[in-house]
């Protein structure tokens, strides 16, 4: 996830951007898989640039309750991310290592966290109005519980489509697709229409609005593995 911070003075004439990317913006950590893993990040812009890394645990991931915790202790939280201040030169890299510290057999579910990747620029030195524009990142880590499975549950309300995942593990949606009664995505011509997307956290619900009243197909990925699956109402 990417976002901006805007630093702006009382003039207008200079500008400059801390030009920062990440090699990937999601971290899996899957039930018997890898524990640790290692983000490059990559200094675009033609300065010297300070990073700073801050993660966070995510509470209640995906539900009304849902709530963001800065942490100190990687041990108890079940993350290490180190280091957490980068000096990087003018179009050089450096590597953020990840670590799981949890044992998935201890978990219940999924564990979340965000990490923020973050420029940390000085004061605006100019005589003319400047504005600085920091570009940020962050970094989504999914740290799978022992078995790990997901149980996803449909429900066709009007126009709207809910979907709870009664499993311990998270679900990503994407590419989803819906057609009119006797029409198919791949005829030639056709009516269907692309659906959002989105993730289903453990024991959270996610919706999106339909255009027809016709079963639903959506990519799934679950960890590393991905499949297709029909969301259909119920027949009464």
């Amino acid at each position: 996830m990417r976002y901006f911070l805007l630093i702006t003075s009382l003039l207008f004439s200079a500008q400059s951007i801390a030009g920062i990317s990440l090699s990937q913006a999601v971290v899996h950590f899957e039930d018997g898989g890898k524990r640790s893993a290692d983000v490059v990040v990559f200094n675009q812009g033609n300065e010297t640039v300070y990073v700073k890394i801050e993660p966070s645990i995510i509470l209640n991931p995906g539900t009304d309750e849902q709530k963001r915790e800065v942490y100190r202790d990687p041990k108890t939280a079940g993350l290490l991310v180190t280091p957490q201040r980068l000096v990087i030169p003018a179009g050089s890299r450096k590597r953020v290592r990840f670590v799981r510290m949890d044992d998935p057999a201890t978990a219940s579910k999924d564990k979340v966290f965000r990490v923020l990747v973050k420029p940390e620029v000085g004061a605006v030195q100019s005589e003319q109005t400047a504005v600085k524009i920091i570009v940020a990142y962050e970094v989504l880590v999914l740290s799978q519980p022992k078995n790990a499975q997901h149980k996803l549950q449909s429900d066709f309300d009007g126009k709207v489509l809910k979907i709870s995942n009664k499993g311990n593990t998270n679900v990503l949606l994407q590419k989803g697709i819906q057609c009119p009664e006797g029409q198919d995505f791949e005829d030639e011509k056709n009516d269907c229409v692309e659906l959002s997307g989105g993730r289903v956290y453990a024991g959270a619900t996610w919706q999106t609005p339909l255009t027809y009243s016709t079963p639903v197909q959506y990519q799934i990925s679950v960890g590393l593995n991905n499949s297709l699956i029909v969301f259909q109402a119920d027949k009464k």
